[in-house]
């Protein structure tokens, strides 16, 4: 799953998937612009959003609801 594809599923802010994905914020930033600036996040980061992803799910959270960081990482 993109990195931004997870971000808006899970409404979560960028500094919060910055945070929880280990990359610096600008980083973050740069893999939903366009032009130059765009960068294109690791694989790796593809297969952690989806597990986070699927995790989530199946704690019973819902997406789009927001959740404090704390919370989501927990269970």
């Amino acid at each position: 799953m993109h990195p931004i594809e997870f971000k808006k599923k899970w409404k979560l802010t960028y500094p919060e998937l910055s945070r929880l994905l280990g990359y610096a914020d600008f980083t973050v930033r740069s893999w939903s612009l366009e032009g130059k600036a765009k960068r294109n996040p690791h694989f790796v980061v593809y297969q952690l959003c989806a597990l986070l992803d699927e995790k989530w799910t199946n704690q019973g959270k819902v997406p789009g609801k927001r959740y404090l960081i704390s919370e989501m990482l927990t269970g």
